[in-house]
């Protein structure tokens, strides 16, 4: 990700900490709330502030470049088959 929005050093550092942040919260998230529309609801606020603070870090072109790059990744890995990888 880095190398596609070309981040200098600082860029670098404050956007590997909000990410630090963010999947720390998402964790959080997952403990803390066992009904799954909360979830949801508290995973979309979460990304709302994520979505602002890199506003406040990238320059309008990086954060373009971001924002697509967001767009072509899926938000949930989806799970076919519980017994996927493993081994017999």
């Amino acid at each position: 990700m880095s190398s596609n929005l070309r981040l200098n050093e600082a860029q670098y550092i404050r956007l590997r900490s909000v990410n630090q942040i963010k999947l720390a919260r998402l964790d959080e998230i997952e403990y803390e709330y066992t009904d799954a529309e909360q979830r949801r609801q508290k995973a979309a606020e979460l990304e709302a502030q994520y979505e602002a603070e890199c506003s406040r870090i990238l320059t309008p072109s990086q954060l373009s470049v971001f924002r697509a790059e967001q767009n072509l990744q899926p938000d949930q890995p989806t799970k076919n088959d519980a017994h996927e990888g493993g081994l017999g």
